[in-house]
């Protein structure tokens, strides 16, 4: 890849820097307060980056490559919020970064400039967390007859444009809106489309408690 601008050059090569730092953080045992500073400081780049996406002239590779940035450190900051929230006890909050970051870096490897694998480390300590931190539970899920999708790109019906979802353009991310959906069910489910959609609470000992905390 050919970086023209020498702003973009600039925000690459502090990524490297900021992202390095961030991971360092990123470990449960690192003071919480280090935390709370390192989230201020990821929140002020990714200032930096919304502010280059927005500005002309830039070609289309190198707003894919400030996007793919974008999220790729959002999805480090949401790890270390789920952190900061597990020490602070506030479990919904935590499982709701850690989902966050999860979806983010999903879009992030599909996206990637170089080469994907590249975040398969980061992609499965994400997995862990879930898997070591997190019970096992079920999710809530509705299935129906989608009959009007746009695309997020080009506003066109989303059967007959060429974008792909998930997919960069231009520093923006295409998206299937569903404008119209007939509902036909909703079950529970181990795999869902979005693991925000969860079972909130559970019996234990009689009483029907927090899934996560069982109080």
């Amino acid at each position: 890849m050919i970086i023209i601008n020498i702003e973009v050059k600039n925000i690459f090569e502090e990524f490297d820097v900021i992202a390095e730092n961030a991971q360092n953080i990123a470990i449960f045992t690192r003071d919480i307060e280090l935390q709370k500073n390192e989230v201020l400081i990821i929140n002020l780049f990714i200032e930096k980056i919304d502010s280059l996406l927005l500005k002309t002239g830039l070609i289309e590779e190198e707003l894919n490559l400030l996007l793919f940035l974008k999220f790729t450190i959002e999805s480090v900051l949401l790890e270390i919020q789920m952190i900061i929230c597990l020490k602070e006890n506030k479990i919904d909050l935590a499982w709701s970064a850690l989902i966050q970051a999860q979806g983010q870096i999903s879009i992030a490897a599909k996206n990637h400039p170089f080469n994907p694998s590249n975040l398969d480390g980061f992609i499965n300590r994400l997995n862990l967390y879930e898997k070591l931190l997190f019970p096992k539970i079920m999710f809530a899920s509705v299935g129906g007859i989608i009959k009007e999708t746009k695309c997020t790109i080009c506003k066109l019906e989303y059967e007959e444009c060429e974008h792909m979802k998930g997919k960069f353009y231009s520093g923006k991310l295409c998206l299937r809106e569903i404008h119209e959906m007939e509902l036909e069910e909703a079950s529970i489910v181990e795999n869902p489309a979005s693991k925000m959609n969860r079972i909130l609470t559970t019996t234990y000992n009689g009483k029907d408690v927090d899934i996560f905390t069982l109080i």
